[in-house]
């Protein structure tokens, strides 16, 4: 009678850690979900925000290339001139060399 009242209350202790258990793993996939919906909703207001905050843009106002304005603009006399100065002194590099 005895080994049969621990192996109730051993039977009981698993039967415990299996509920506790289950109940634990319910609680961590609830919550990853809700993770995944409350991630879903804010890329959905955001991208909403996004849409109505380019809809009040003026008709006028057009997007240029970030990069139109960074780079220097070049005048092709200005180039034309830095080509034939360094042409020279390739030729007076040659000349002194002995070539």
């Amino acid at each position: 009678m005895r080994w049969f009242k621990v192996a109730a209350i051993a039977a009981g202790v698993f039967v415990g850690f299996l509920v506790i258990s289950s109940i634990i793993g319910f609680l961590m996939e609830a919550a990853i979900a809700a993770l995944v919906v409350a991630t879903i909703v804010l890329a959905v207001k955001v991208a909403f925000y996004r849409k109505q905050v380019a809809g009040n843009r003026p008709d006028s106002e057009v997007r240029g290339s970030a990069y139109s304005s960074s780079l220097p603009r070049h005048n092709k006399r200005d180039a034309d001139d830095e080509l034939a100065r360094l042409r020279r002194e390739m030729d007076e590099l040659k000349r002194e060399m002995g070539g």
